[in-house]
């Protein structure tokens, strides 16, 4: 009965330490590299008609202008607007703090419930459990928050229209979204209505919204403001019918993620699949295992498996992923 509570634990560990590693370094990496570019300078060339001048300067305008310059980006900066953009109220020293609290709290686990052989796994999983513990969180929470501003956003864009419609300057409608509709549309729009109360352009305002907020379709409206601003044209009709498209693509990403539920499940079952194998097989013949953990290159085959479990959810997780 030992030996199963420590091939399950082993197992229930091994497989939580890959999932939050791998998943925190792939959004980590995402996180640094900012959103999909490619996919909004090929939007914004079709809205453009192919103009090669005006789609360079409504690039140029975007927040991503500033770090395209940059040869490097430093950590600091990147986990500074990680934790900006997750809404959260997280300090670096805090999240190290925590990290670290995390990490020997995993080390001192898995030193108890893992067999002599393989102890020395105990430090490198230990030391990245901490820090994919926080980064899962802090990424969990942004993509709650995108999720959620993504929904509201084409409600608050029918206000801003409603509220023009009937005479109010733009910027009234800002005050107007942040006092109807709740976080996190509200407060975003609140800061920007701030911002211009203050002096800054709206197109500026909206720009730095968009580093806060790394949401394809939030640049789209910060591009129809910068055209509206730089050659004129009808404001209305124009954030009319992108918020007919933004709903049109709310709907396509619904359908896109219900398509790909299935793939993302078997990512899941195929990753605990042999720590279910190997479990059942502990319950049938509790002695099976007993040769192979004796042996010399069991710490090999450890190895071995925790590296195809980690290839196994970065390949599961590109096939579920569907650009759009």
């Amino acid at each position: 009965m030992g030996g199963w509570l420590t091939l399950a634990l082993i197992g229930i560990a091994v497989i939580v330490c890959t999932a939050l590693l791998t998943d925190a370094l792939l959004g980590f990496l995402r996180a640094s590299r900012g959103i999909d570019d490619d996919a909004v300078t090929r939007r914004l060339s079709k809205a453009t008609g192919g103009n090669r001048s005006i789609l360079l300067n409504l690039i140029r305008s975007t927040p991503e202008s500033g770090r395209a310059e940059k040869t490097s980006i430093q950590l600091q900066d990147v986990f500074h607007r990680l934790i900006e953009q997750s809404g959260k109220s997280l300090k670096l020293r805090s999240a190290a703090l925590v990290s670290a609290c995390l990490s020997l709290i995993a080390i001192f686990l898995l030193y108890l419930v893992l067999p002599g052989g393989i102890r020395f796994l105990a430090l490198p999983f230990g030391i990245v459990a901490g820090p994919g513990a926080v980064l899962f969180y802090l990424l969990r929470a942004r993509s709650a928050r995108v999720a959620r501003f993504e929904e509201q956003l084409p409600e608050a864009i029918d206000l801003v229209v409603r509220s023009l419609k009937v005479g109010h300057p733009l910027s009234v409608s800002l005050s107007v979204i942040a006092q109807e509709l709740p976080a996190p549309i509200g407060r975003e729009f609140g800061l920007a209505h701030d911002k211009v109360s203050y002096g800054l352009t709206i197109p500026d305002a909206f720009k730095e919204m968009s580093e806060r907020v790394p949401l394809a379709d939030l640049r789209y409206l910060v591009a129809a403001l910068q055209i509206q601003e730089e050659a004129g044209g009808n404001l209305i009709e124009s954030l009319s019918k992108l918020a007919g498209v933004i709903r049109e693509r709310f709907r396509m990403f619904r359908k896109v993620k219900a398509i790909t539920a299935e793939g993302r499940m078997s990512a899941w079952l195929l990753s605990f699949f042999p720590i279910g194998i190997g479990l059942a097989i502990r319950l049938v013949k509790p002695d099976y295992f007993d040769r192979a953990l004796e042996t010399q290159s069991f710490p090999i085959f450890a190895a071995v498996t925790v590296v195809l479990l980690i290839v196994n959810i970065v390949m599961m997780n590109a096939i579920t992923k569907i650009k759009v």
